[in-house]
């Protein structure tokens, strides 16, 4: 068979020469499509599509797998913008190679634009030859990343059912202990990692309010702070420029009717002007006790 129509019938952009010649190759076949540019010699052993994600040719060059934060977005569960390839290598895991230059070793410093995590798995799960599964890269994205955004890629993976409440019980277990307040953090009603944070922030102040409440004839809500205030947030990583639905205006218009102020959010003032949008929460819910009565 033919390498790359091996590697398409495995249905993954990079695979082990085991597997290829399982799924019919030969090595001469892989020679010949290296040679011939329609398949990519990774490492020794690896092969990959031409066109296969940059991140995932950077981890596998390294000696590892795509992990923590980079290998939650590839599964689809919410993580914060990050700016390099998190990838994940055995602890015992050395002459580790530069994702650039194979001829020469990973340098420790700069990590040639990777951030490497040295870590055990808390479970065996459905990582690949290229990917962590999501139990172990959550497990690696706690503690990595700041509390409140591990809190919303596990709300994320909890909300998607990526995860079982079981396997978030042996995540906190294989954890450092200093860890495991995180875990009563986690709410899997929030549909968005922003939501998460919003929810964390209104925490932290001591606002009350309530998640996912629905309202006959309007349909569920995000948030209800101080049972007054209605809040909406926005997943959509890019919706700068973008206006309310007319069913956004319908729903709205509804609530405002019924004594509600509604405080919409986007992506941009939930990740970068936080505070902003929480005076804006707190004002709308003072500016309601203290409006006329009609």
């Amino acid at each position: 068979m033919d390498a790359t129509l091996a590697l398409a019938a495995l249905g993954e952009p990079i695979a082990t020469r085991s597997q290829l010649l399982s799924a019919g190759a030969t090595p001469r076949d892989l020679t010949v499509a290296v040679r011939g540019r329609r398949l990519l010699r990774v490492r020794e052993g690896y092969y990959a599509e031409p066109l296969a994600d940059p991140a995932l040719l950077q981890a596998v060059r390294i000696g590892g797998r795509l992990g923590c934060v980079s290998a939650l977005q590839r599964h689809g569960v919410w993580v914060p913008p990050h700016s390099f390839p998190h990838v994940s290598v055995e602890p015992n895991a050395s002459r580790l190679r530069s994702p650039r230059d194979r001829s020469r070793p990973l340098e420790p410093q700069n990590r040639d634009g990777c951030e490497v995590h040295w870590a055990g798995a808390v479970e065996i799960d459905d990582a690949s030859v290229h990917t962590c599964g999501i139990v172990n890269a959550l497990a690696q994205t706690i503690r990595c990343q700041p509390a409140e955004f591990a809190v919303a890629a596990l709300d994320s993976a909890m909300y998607q059912g990526r995860v079982t409440a079981r396997q978030v019980a042996a995540i906190f277990a294989a954890l450092p202990k200093r860890l495991t307040p995180l875990r009563s953090l986690i709410d899997s009603r929030c549909m968005s990692g922003i939501e998460t944070l919003i929810r964390l922030a209104l925490i932290d102040r001591g606002i009350p309010f309530e998640v996912q409440v629905r309202f006959v004839g309007v349909g569920v809500v995000d948030f209800v702070v101080a049972g007054c205030v209605v809040v909406e947030v926005d997943g959509r990583e890019y919706h700068e420029g973008e206006v309310p639905t007319a069913r956004d205006y319908a729903r709205d218009a509804e609530l405002a009717a019924r004594g509600y102020i509604v405080v919409r959010l986007n992506y941009r003032q939930v990740m970068f002007e936080r505070e902003l949008a929480i005076a804006a929460i707190v004002g709308a819910v003072r500016a309601h006790r203290r409006g006329p009565t009609v």
